[in-house]
């Protein structure tokens, strides 16, 4: 068992107005980290955190992330532990500045980078090598480099999605409703 999740983390707007960008709205309702289609809650430094199931969430698609980061910062994140897929990238101004991604399923080395990354990725990188380096002599059952994308976002917000943040309410998660109508091909009443 493992985790399947898309996060993202807006920074210095408020949450309706990302909500709002990406066509949800506040039920009022709290729930456990995780556990709901999507939540989210407020982390230090200015940042909002929304986290949602599913790798592929509709959140972190590219006209999501454009749109709500017009006018801010936004870390989003993908994690497939299943398979040992993950990924991080930054926008501002609308457009991607940089994506780190590892896909475990072509190798534990693998690791694909675009556009201008931030400092921490230098460290983080060097790091994964090291210890990647070490469980190679030895078992070889830990993927270290899919920690890259993850920690290099964690380095930023200051939240990873498997590591306690002491700042959270992990009970207190707010719980998000879509306002887009999902229509079913059966659902022809709607």
């Amino acid at each position: 068992m493992g985790y399947s999740l898309s996060w993202l983390a807006v920074r210095n707007i408020s949450s309706e107005s990302m909500l709002d960008r990406l066509a949800f709205y506040p039920t009022g309702a709290r729930a456990e980290y995780a556990t709901e289609r999507v939540s989210g809650q407020a982390l230090p430094d200015g940042w909002f955190l929304m986290v949602a199931r599913g790798c592929d969430h509709r959140i972190i698609s590219e006209s999501a992330l454009s749109s709500v980061s017009v006018d801010t910062e936004v870390v989003a994140c993908s994690i497939e532990e299943h398979v040992m897929v993950s990924s991080s990238e930054g926008w501002g101004g609308g457009k991607r500045l940089w994506r780190v991604e590892h896909d475990g399923q072509e190798s534990m080395r693998n690791l694909t980078t675009s556009g201008s990354l931030p400092n921490p990725f230098a460290k983080v990188h060097a790091q994964a090598i090291e210890d990647q380096d070490a469980e190679d002599a030895g078992a070889r059952e830990v993927d270290f480099f899919f920690e890259v994308p993850l920690v290099l976002a964690w380095e930023i917000v200051g939240f990873k999605h498997d590591e306690n943040t002491s700042s959270l309410d992990y009970n207190g998660f707010e719980v998000f409703k879509s306002s887009i109508a999902v229509h079913r091909w059966w659902q022809i009443w709607k």
